[in-house]
């Protein structure tokens, strides 16, 4: 400290002198209660919540791998729709099912966090990242067009069955040579191989270099998550964010896997040329409506990024959730064998050994059925769910909410609350079982979320989850290799990025 006070002007040095302490000491008390009126008045009318440090917010309590359970302790403590800052950017979570609903119900509360990797990511394009009439028009055709296809019932079944003989030959080769194996990229690939013939009408082999491409970069992006990047934490730093390699390394990837559907568009587009042709595939869908508006003069709604991003997108949201999911739910089997006896009674006795389980079989197996609910609900794969934004400043239960405020619904707190469920902390089958042993479903248990943007692909992810794991639960039985069975609480309790992960593990298939 005197070194400091020596490179102090001279007057300012002996002014100090030996006391030093006792003028710093008010100074910085002083500085603080300056914070706190800034923060205060800052603060007025927002949700209520813990005050942090300058600059950096609430950072130091939030743990980075746990941040879905650190955010739910803070609504626990100061109510179900609490603020804080996150660096220097405000946050806003929604805790309770009623508060959610509500919110996320409103056209007010229905747009996305305006940063700039978002926008330079997107260009304005999507569905994901787009609000207001862009998001209206994108979202409208994906639906109509997954419901013209027949996506969601006869051609998903198809796909299914096309990836189980695949991935049952690679189990059944894992299984004579007794391997333990962990099973995401198994599911990727699966999941992966389904969306690209969804929205590109292509048929990809597990070897093909546009399919490693797509596997590899989806798995980054996800695992890699957003919220703990600079551009996030500090909104003023957005700029600098392109020096952070990260962000350079996320914009490079993104755009390798941009290049990569802009070529398999070129192939669609060919095909389409003979306008007799009947659309296939939703790129196929999007060429015929880009033609049709363009012909009316409109070459901004259905423009080729809009359609390389909504490709994107379905493969960011198709693939990495289904994949997880099914993960999840053998990894709940493999430590939980008790639960694994009773799906695999159930689907003896219901379906047999002679085909394999159809959606039809579904109405039967309701402990099946009541297990894959639960593993959603414990694992809340989508813990901090979906970022939301206020499309302008608006007033919620009395609560300011400013439109650069972000409003994490955080799905992982409904998942968890005493008022919802009877044993929050265990995995507990029977929270959609009634008296009689049927299955019931709850609307607390929201994976896909809830209200305006809830995900379009719900009804197709829950239908290849549902096959997969039915399929998968007839043929093997799965279980922890002997190392990691005592890491149960560990491996289960899992890690958040941009979805809850599992911890490290391996399993072994053996064949029934």
């Amino acid at each position: 400290m005197e070194g400091v006070i020596e490179m102090l002007p001279k007057s300012l040095a002996s002014l100090l002198g030996d006391n030093f302490y006792t003028v710093a000491a008010p100074a910085a008390a002083g500085l603080a209660a300056a914070y706190m009126l800034y923060s205060w008045r800052q603060g007025r009318d927002l949700p209520p919540g813990p005050v942090g440090l300058p600059v950096l917010g609430r950072l130091p309590w939030i743990s980075r791998n746990q941040m879905h359970r650190s955010m739910m302790k803070i609504c626990q403590q100061y109510g179900d729709i609490s603020s804080f800052y996150l660096g220097s950017r405000l946050v806003i979570v929604v805790n309770s099912y009623p508060l959610m609903k509500e919110m996320l119900d409103s056209q007010m509360f229905s747009g996305r966090p305006q940063l700039r990797l978002f926008k330079k990511l997107t260009r304005g394009c999507g569905i994901i990242f787009t609000e207001g009439d862009v998001w209206n028009q994108q979202r409208r055709l994906s639906l109509r067009t997954l419901r013209d296809f027949g996506f969601a019932r006869k051609r998903t079944v198809e796909m299914v069955d096309e990836q189980l003989d695949s991935m049952f030959n690679g189990f059944d080769e894992i299984a004579a040579l007794y391997e333990p194996v962990q099973l995401l990229e198994t599911f990727l690939l699966a999941s992966n191989a389904i969306v690209a013939e969804m929205t590109l009408g292509q048929k990809f082999e597990a070897d093909d270099p546009a399919m490693k491409l797509v596997n590899a970069i989806v798995k980054k992006l996800i695992e890699d998550g957003i919220i703990q990047g600079v551009e996030f934490l500090f909104p003023a730093m957005e700029r600098l964010a392109d020096l952070v390699p990260a962000s350079s390394s996320l914009v490079s990837d993104t755009e390798r896997l941009h290049d990569m559907i802009r070529g398999q568009i070129r192939k669609r587009e060919a095909v389409m040329k003979d306008e007799s042709v009947e659309p296939q595939c939703l790129c196929d869908a999007y060429i015929k409506e880009k033609r049709q508006a363009e012909t009316a003069g409109d070459f901004e709604t259905f423009k080729e990024h809009q359609i390389i991003r909504v490709t994107m997108e379905f493969f960011l949201a198709g693939t990495d959730t289904t994949a997880r999911s099914m993960e999840w739910l053998l990894l709940y089997m493999a430590f939980y064998p008790e639960v694994q006896d009773r799906v695999q009674n159930e689907l003896d006795s219901v379906v047999g050994q002679s085909r394999r389980p159809r959606m039809q079989d579904r109405t039967e197996l309701h402990y099946t059925s009541a297990v894959i609910d639960e593993t959603y609900r414990k694992a809340s794969l989508v813990g901090t769910g979906v970022f939301h934004r206020s499309v302008e400043d608006a007033t919620f239960h009395g609560y300011r909410i400013p439109s650069d405020a972000i409003i994490i619904p955080l799905v992982y707190g409904v998942h968890h609350r005493a008022e919802y469920w009877e044993r929050p902390n265990e995995f507990y089958p029977e929270h959609f079982l009634d008296d009689e042993g049927r299955y019931r479903s709850s609307p607390y248990l929201i994976p896909f979320l809830i209200g305006r943007r809830s995900c379009v692909g719900e009804s197709l992810a829950r239908m290849e989850i549902f096959l997969f794991f039915t399929a998968i639960m007839q043929r093997y039985r799965v279980r922890p290799e002997p190392e990691f069975a005592a890491r149960k609480e560990e491996i289960l309790a899992g890690s958040i990025g941009a979805f809850v992960f599992p911890g490290d593990y391996q399993v072994t298939m053996d064949r029934r």
